[in-house]
C-alpha cells in the first residue's frame, strides 16, 4: 500500500511539471540559448562641435552657492559666449542668455539659460576665463561691470527708480484706479504717461506699469491718506502732476464712482487748500 502512495505522488508531480513548466524559447538553429541582459542606451548630445558627451554627464555642473542667496539681484539681458571652469575644475565653452546678476559675499553670480545644457544655470564671474557678447562681438574683460552697465542703461533701472523715489505717487494712483474695483487699461495708460513725464524715459511700456504693481497691494484708505499727506509736503509742480493724473484716470469713465470722487476731493484739499492755509 505504501508503494502505491509513493507511485501516486510521483505521478502527480510529473503531471504538475508538464502543466506548469515552460520550456525555454528555441534559439535560432546553430546558436546556443541566449540569456537576456538589460542594456543601458546612452544618448549623446553636443552643441555644434564634434565632441559628443554621454547624456548622463550633461547635467553635471558644479559651482559654489545658490543664486537665491544673492543680495539685491538685478535684471540684465545679454547673450554671452564664455569659457567656464566649474567647481569640479571641468572646463567648458558655452553660450548663455543672462537674466539676472548680483553679489553673494565676495563673488558675483549670474543666472540665465545655458544653451549647452538647455537649462537654467548659475555661474560665478570669477570662474569665467573669457567672455564675448554674441550680439555685438565685444570682448568683455569685467563681466560684472558689463552687466551693471546693461542694467543702468535699461528701462528696468528706470522702473526701480520709480519704485524707490515715487512709491507714494504710485500707491495714490493705484488707490484711485482701484477705487471702483478695477484698474482699467485706459487708467494704466494715464499712469504710464505720468511715469514717462516724471522719469523722461519713453521706453516705459504697459508691461512696465504692470510690473510696478504686481507686488504692490492696493492701499487701505488710511494708507492712501498717509501717502497723500507726504506728497502734500512736496513742491507745487510735483503735487500738480499727481493731481492731474488722478483726474485724468477718473475722467476715462462716463460715470464717477463715489469712492473716486471722495479720493479726488481729499487730494485737492490736502494738496492745495491745506497748503494755502499753512502758508
Amino acid at each position: 500500500m505504501t508503494l502505491f502512495y509513493i507511485l501516486l505522488g510521483a505521478l502527480a508531480v510529473w503531471v504538475l511539471y508538464k502543466v506548469f513548466a515552460k520550456p525555454p524559447s528555441p534559439s535560432p538553429q546553430g546558436q546556443p540559448n541566449a540569456i537576456e541582459i538589460p542594456i543601458k542606451i546612452t544618448v549623446t548630445h553636443d552643441e555644434g562641435g564634434s565632441t559628443r558627451t554621454p547624456r548622463e554627464e550633461i547635467d553635471k555642473d558644479e559651482w559654489e552657492g545658490s543664486f537665491w542667496e544673492v543680495t539685491q539681484p538685478l535684471p540684465a539681458k545679454a547673450r554671452l559666449r564664455i569659457k567656464y571652469t566649474d567647481g569640479a575644475d571641468r572646463k567648458t565653452e558655452r553660450t548663455i542668455d543672462v537674466r539676472q546678476f548680483g553679489a553673494m559675499g565676495p563673488s558675483t553670480l549670474l543666472i540665465g539659460h545655458c544653451h549647452m545644457r538647455n537649462a537654467t544655470r548659475t555661474f560665478r564671474t570669477d570662474r569665467i576665463e573669457s567672455c564675448v557678447d554674441v550680439e555685438t562681438g565685444e570682448v568683455i574683460s569685467d563681466v560684472r561691470a558689463y552687466l551693471q552697465q546693461k542694467y543702468d542703461a535699461s528701462p528696468d533701472k528706470t522702473k526701480d527708480l520709480l519704485l524707490e523715489g515715487e512709491y507714494d505717487t504710485l500707491r495714490v494712483l493705484l488707490y484711485v484706479g482701484k477705487a471702483d474695483g478695477q484698474l482699467r487699461a485706459a487708467e494704466k495708460a494715464v499712469i504710464r504717461e505720468t511715469c514717462i513725464a516724471i522719469t523722461n524715459d519713453s521706453r516705459l511700456t504697459e508691461r512696465t506699469i504692470e510690473d510696478l504693481f504686481v507686488n504692490m497691494d492696493v492701499p487701505t484708505l488710511q494708507a492712501f491718506k498717509l501717502a497723500v499727506g507726504r506728497i502734500a509736503k512736496r513742491d507745487s509742480s510735483s503735487r500738480t502732476v499727481v493731481m492731474t493724473a488722478a483726474e485724468k484716470m477718473v475722467a476715462t469713465q462716463k460715470a464717477v464712482h463715489q469712492a473716486e470722487q471722495e479720493a479726488l476731493d481729499y487730494m485737492r484739499k490736502r494738496f492745495f487748500t491745506d497748503v494755502q492755509n499753512a502758508a
